[in-house]
């Protein structure tokens, strides 16, 4: 029996094991034999330290080189209220850069690939640092509850329904350009470090599974916060956006069983809550 078969048949019979009926399964079946395959293309990415856009702080001071409490506006005018002062490296850098991630109340986290495979998670908590002026490291994700076609999934030494994922770091990038720079659409991006490895593995009833490749989520520009809502968007398995204005995609991967890797879709909304407030600046 070809291989592609098999596997097909495993995930088949995860559907049964989950209670689906015959039609269902057979349903599960068909979206993955006509599944799309994708193969990635290398990719690099180079953020330019002096352009937008930029984690830091905007602060009331006298004479400071803006008008208004988000940094973005200047009038040639001396004695302005505000001042902008990047995370790192400048006259207020952040004091502390440590912050958390965890899924909305009421939400799900849910992973599709183009075949119409879905995964759901309830929960998920995480940690991180802010690392530069443009970036994020030290991120471990912890996803709760997390079944596969109504199968619980976990990661090697989790509890059941434990999917916990290998550091990751990211980076701001434009997503969208606009006649100005302050109503450009910013994102950041998240992949294992050094964009090596996967992002996570873990196995549902014995069907071993990784997701590779990297996530860009939205983020709320230009305004002072401790807590950010993040919501992370997919549809029919493609990630929105797959990339950065100029960049080439890298859009999330799931591998079934080291079979060639399919393209696939998170869809969750986190809140990161900093331990003092930040501000992401897409002007400056």
């Amino acid at each position: 029996m070809p291989k592609h078969r098999r596997l097909l048949l495993a995930f088949v019979s995860l559907g049964m094991a989950a209670g689906l009926g015959p039609a269902q399964a057979a349903a599960l079946e068909s979206s993955m034999t006509s599944a799309q395959q994708w193969n990635a293309a290398s990719f690099s990415m180079t953020s330019e330290a002096s352009s937008p856009p930029e984690f830091g702080s905007c602060i009331k001071v006298t004479g400071g080189a803006y008008t208004d409490a988000g940094c973005t506006k200047t009038t040639g005018e001396t004695g302005k209220a505000f001042e902008w002062y990047p995370a790192f490296g400048g006259a207020h850098p952040l004091e502390n850069v440590s912050f958390t991630i965890a899924l909305k109340e009421l939400t799900v986290a849910t992973l599709e690939t183009v075949g119409g495979l879905t995964m759901q998670c309830e929960g998920e908590t995480g940690t991180g640092e802010y690392t530069g002026n443009k970036t994020i490291g030290n991120i471990v994700l912890t996803f709760t509850n997390c079944k596969a076609s109504g199968v619980s999934c976990h990661s090697t030494g989790a509890a059941e329904g434990t999917i916990v994922t290998n550091t990751l770091e990211g980076v701001l990038g434009v997503e969208e350009l606009a006649a100005e720079p302050v109503n450009y659409k910013i994102g950041q991006n998240l992949f294992p470090v050094g964009r090596t490895g996967p992002m996570a593995s873990f196995t549902c009833n014995g069907v071993s599974l990784s997701i590779t490749g990297s996530i860009i989520s939205p983020l709320v520009t230009n305004q002072m916060k401790f807590s950010t809502q993040i919501k992370t968007k997919a549809a029919g398995g493609k990630q929105k956006p797959e990339n950065f204005v100029g960049e080439t995609p890298e859009p999330l991967m799931s591998k079934l069983n080291g079979e060639p890797a399919e393209q696939a879709g998170e869809t969750m909304t986190t809140i990161q809550t900093s331990i003092e407030k930040v501000e992401v600046n897409s002007v400056v």
